[in-house]
């Protein structure tokens, strides 16, 4: 069969330094025909890779029943921007789901289906071996990617952004130390998931990379309040509090709903979708949006709210800030590395009242409402998503290095 993807031969030109010339992403959850909205960060920092100048190729698996009613084709390309591209490959895989059975979880069977896939795709259509695989979240493709990069000797890097590492939770944890054990390194979102893989997981800190979640500032960034207002159709003369996650117990909308409940002079537009959706008098627009109309939704608010009890890191909080919006969220320590009391209010995120009392405040103050704004601005420099992409592909390269070296030591 002809190769479809032709992942640079040229050892004869690489410099004696090493470096990452080529990546394959496995990704369970990825933006397609379905789902355009899927897992939309993985799309972005596989984008970002490619506008490094390395050779990036995701692969997707699709459940059977997914590929059917989408229609994704197995192959495609995306634009990546300034001149870089994406090649997407969609291999079908019969899913059994995650259902827990007794001490039993049907992921075990999807997982081999989604590892099977993806190896159908490293050994039919690369001219050669990609230089690292990268796993988006821990499980299943983080796993799918651990146990590839062994039997085809190619490094390893498990990515953790998930929920409090939940997806280790359908298998457990003792299974997924030793499946994980071989990963060349661990990406870590934040701080306090690497925590996390430190305690539960008995991963060395050395192995572990942590870089909070980055932005692409050539889309988000803040657009003109009053244009965009009468872009969407929305009052002039109102606080506008922004939403931007699923609507479920754990984001909080409702929390929010209640919180602007009945407070003069503010409404609330909700960008997302699921089984608690917002409504009432205050709610101003309820929905899914394509992901390129978010920042000029954010810039026509005044303030970004999400009382979110978990994360792992909150792209929409990043977005937000780099739109310029003060933000009032969780005390929970997935936020300490990305926010700042220079422009964010912090609050239980189940005190209804003390979200309340942060809108209202912000509402009441409009000159610490704007320097707070400001503050977010600037904030949001440090994390722009090439910047994150680099210094994920150097830790990579560094990891890669010194497996290398161990392995010559032994």
């Amino acid at each position: 069969m002809q190769p479809l993807v032709r992942l640079r031969d040229d050892a004869a030109e690489r410099s004696s330094l090493l470096s990452i010339e080529s990546i394959a992403v496995i990704a369970y959850r990825y933006p397609c025909n379905l789902h355009p909205t899927w897992h939309v960060f993985v799309q972005q920092i596989a984008h970002s890779f490619a506008r490094q100048g390395v050779e990036v190729v995701v692969i997707n698996p699709l459940a059977v029943h997914r590929g059917l009613l989408g229609r994704d084709p197995f192959r495609t390309v995306e634009d990546a921007g300034e001149g870089a591209a994406v090649t997407i490959f969609r291999p079908r895989f019969l899913s059994m789901s995650s259902r827990q059975i007794g001490n039993w979880n049907s992921l075990r069977l999807t997982q081999s289906g989604i590892r099977g896939a993806a190896a159908r795709v490293l050994q039919r259509h690369f001219t050669k071996p990609p230089d690292a695989l990268y796993g988006h979240f821990m499980y299943p493709a983080g796993a799918v990617a651990v146990s590839l990069g062994k039997e085809m000797s190619i490094p390893s890097f498990p990515a953790a952004g998930e929920i409090s590492l939940d997806t280790v939770d359908h298998l457990g944890v003792n299974v997924a130390r030793c499946e994980l054990q071989q990963a060349t390194g661990f990406i870590a979102n934040s701080s306090y998931l690497a925590r996390l893989m430190r305690e539960r997981l008995e991963i060395g800190s050395r192995r572990i990379g942590v870089f909070p979640n980055g932005v692409n500032r050539r889309r988000f960034f803040p657009r003109d309040r009053s244009a965009m207002r009468l872009k969407y159709g929305l009052p002039p003369d109102r606080l506008l509090v922004a939403f931007v996650g699923n609507f479920e117990p754990r984001k909080g909308a409702l929390r929010v709903v209640e919180a602007v409940r009945d407070v003069e002079g503010v409404a609330a537009i909700f960008m997302g979708s699921g089984d608690e959706r917002p409504a009432g008098d205050n709610v101003l627009f309820c929905g899914r949006v394509p992901h390129k109309q978010i920042p000029e939704l954010l810039s026509a608010s005044d303030v970004f709210v999400l009382p979110t009890t978990d994360e792992g890191c909150c792209n929409a909080i990043v977005e937000a800030m780099a739109c310029g919006l003060p933000i009032v969220s969780s005390t929970g320590a997935f936020n300490d590395d990305i926010l700042d009391d220079s422009f964010s209010m912090r609050v239980d995120p189940l005190d209804v009242p003390a979200i309340r009392g942060s809108i209202t405040r912000l509402r009441d103050d409009r000159a610490t409402r704007e320097t707070m704004g400001r503050a977010a601005l600037e904030w949001s420099a440090g994390f722009d998503i090439d910047s994150r992409a680099s210094r994920i592909l150097e830790f990579m390269e560094a990891e890669i290095q010194r497996a290398q070296c161990t392995e010559v030591a032994d």
